[in-house]
């Protein structure tokens, strides 16, 4: 009995053994040993702040491949508002990949003092406590004025007429292309104490305003006839005047141009 209990205990050994030396194989194939991190970055900015999240990113070398958890690559991305995620996951055994793209800051409103929130073209947060509308690119984003916008504690953006703006600005971008070359600033005029007459002042670069009125009705129709009469105008004409889009009887949209030359 002795010497079979002693054959039963030496091979429980000899599996453990087994199991330990299979487990440390495995452990050495399945560990990380490349972190393939691509970025699509525009601005000096952009290009630093990408080495610096790549040797972040470079940590994670020697961690295990099937035990990894990407949440926490994508925490130590999250350090960076100005990048997002495209793609992200493992590639067995030894690889994690992640493609990261940079957040354009299009949008600014003022926030907490004299400082200014900046929004990305999807009309999401991206910082706050800005000192000026300096945009990483070396231009100026657009000013949203009296939208009353705020950003909550999670960073969900909210205000009156915030879907409407959004989709009258990607309207123009479909032709203008970057928009913050061409639009200065949107100012939302409420008109009359009941909500009458309320209007999107879009304040062009070179001088001329393009009013789009009632912005909570057919605001996708009224932004494209904006920017295709926008575009339509001679250079003189940019210069000065009021474009204004408007809703005529049976659902029509129609524009009107007014020249008004503030040196007449």
């Amino acid at each position: 009995m002795k010497t079979k209990a002693r054959v039963i205990v030496s091979t429980l050994i000899a599996l453990l053994l087994l199991a330990a030396a299979i487990a440390a194989g495995l452990n050495a194939v399945f560990t990380v040993t490349y972190v393939r991190a691509e970025f699509s970055t525009f601005s000096a900015e952009g290009n630093r702040d990408a080495a610096e999240l790549k040797e972040k990113l470079d940590k994670f070398v020697g961690e295990s491949t099937t035990f990894l958890d990407l949440d926490d690559v994508e925490e130590v991305v999250k350090e960076y508002p100005h990048f997002t995620i495209d793609s992200l996951g493992k590639k067995f055994p030894a690889t994690v990949e992640v493609s990261v793209s940079e957040r354009r800051e299009v949008y600014a409103f003022c926030g907490e003092g004299d400082t200014f929130v900046f929004l990305d073209d999807e009309g999401k947060f991206l910082t706050d406590g800005n000192r000026d509308i300096s945009n990483r690119a070396g231009g100026q984003n657009i000013l949203l004025e009296n939208f009353a916008l705020t950003v909550s504690e999670t960073g969900e953006v909210r205000g009156e007429y915030l879907a409407e703006l959004l989709t009258a600005m990607n309207t123009f971008k479909q032709v203008l292309k970057e928009i913050r070359a061409n639009v200065v600033s949107v100012t939302l005029d409420l008109g009359t104490t009941d909500r009458k007459n309320v209007t999107f002042r879009v304040q062009m670069t070179e001088g001329v305003t393009i009013a789009l009125e009632s912005p909570s009705r057919l605001i996708g129709e009224k932004a494209a006839l904006a920017v295709t009469r926008y575009s339509a105008l001679a250079d003189e004409e940019r210069l000065y005047g009021l474009l204004t889009v408007y809703e005529a009887e049976q659902g029509e949209v129609r524009a009107s141009y007014v020249q008004r030359d503030p040196f007449a």
